[in-house]
């Protein structure tokens, strides 16, 4: 059996809902390779769990040979840092599950488990340079929430926008409805 990540099952029911001739294991277009972002990734998730200064990011930029990877990661992080701004922080281990879907095992692997201004977030960020589309973060609040929320009430569910800082939430299950809702209109 087959796994694939949460973002790359996202990719696949969006371009399967388009008509496209989707394969849920199809390495994404743009990408140097999956795990292009993972250094930076890696970075904040360790400088939440050990409760660093946002100042430790950078070393994730310099420790990149190519240039263009420092640009995107410089960008992510002045992001990422607009984010923080937003309230208190504080880390707690994320939720994970998996669930089967046909042939595939699907990771629901949201990075961060934060609570804002002591409300619990569970978090699955986006770096990626193509816009975050309503759409996308439809998609993902749903499974994030449909799959996680049995097992975390209380908690809120969040897609981050890393390169513009800005988090998209759902919390009650009134607006994951909707939110569902308002995806199939816009098809």
């Amino acid at each position: 059996m087959d796994r694939i990540s949460l973002t790359g099952f996202v990719d696949f029911v969006l371009e399967a809902g388009a008509g496209g001739d989707a394969d849920p294991l199809k390495e994404r277009k743009g990408d140097a390779s999956p795990d292009y972002y993972r250094p930076l990734r890696d970075a904040i998730v360790t400088m939440h769990r050990e409760d660093l200064l946002p100042v430790t990011l950078d070393a994730a930029v310099t420790r990149e040979t190519s240039e263009k990877k420092r640009r995107v990661f410089a960008r992510a992080i002045e992001g990422y840092r607009r984010f923080l701004s937003t309230g208190t922080m504080k880390w707690f281990d994320p939720p994970r599950t998996s669930y089967r879907m046909g042939a595939h095992n699907v990771d629901v692997n949201p990075e961060l488990g934060l609570a804002i201004d002591e409300t619990p977030h569970v978090i699955k960020m986006y770096f990626r340079g193509e816009p975050l589309t309503p759409r996308r973060t439809s998609v993902m609040l749903s499974l994030l929430a449909g799959r996680l929320g049995r097992i975390c009430p209380g908690h809120v569910f969040a897609v981050l926008d890393v390169r513009h800082g800005k988090l998209h939430a759902v919390s009650t299950p009134e607006e994951r409805f909707g939110m569902l809702r308002a995806s199939n209109e816009g098809r």
